[in-house]
């Protein structure tokens, strides 16, 4: 197996992205060149690509999701895209599923 090379300016995007590199040495790079650093490990990634093989810093917006009203949840309902629990799906859930229903914490926001 090779050795990791150093993330860093000398890198070609191709490959960059044959090795693994962690979230935190992602964002110390973006940092250390001025690009972006909010969004996930493949945002950032993506962004570094660019970067090592066009040297230009791109900036994307961020889009709003589209909130989805649902009135009434019933087993025909269809998940909405970008779904996110609410009380009112794990009342629901709790309902067709019993007491042995449980939503564990940290699925519950992310």
């Amino acid at each position: 197996m090779d050795k990791r090379p150093i993330l860093d300016n000398n890198l070609d995007g191709k490959t960059f992205m044959e090795y693994y590199y962690l979230k935190e040495e992602l964002v110390a790079f973006c940092r250390k060149n001025n690009l972006q650093i909010t969004g996930g490990k493949l945002e950032l990634k993506e962004r570094i690509v660019n970067f090592l093989d066009t040297g230009k810093r791109t900036c994307k917006t961020h889009v709003a999701r589209k909130k989805i009203k649902v009135d009434e949840i019933t087993l025909d309902t269809i998940i909405e895209e970008d779904f996110v629990c609410s009380e009112k799906h794990r009342v629901f859930y709790k309902e067709q599923i019993g007491n042995s229903f449980f939503l564990m914490l940290h699925f519950k926001n992310g």
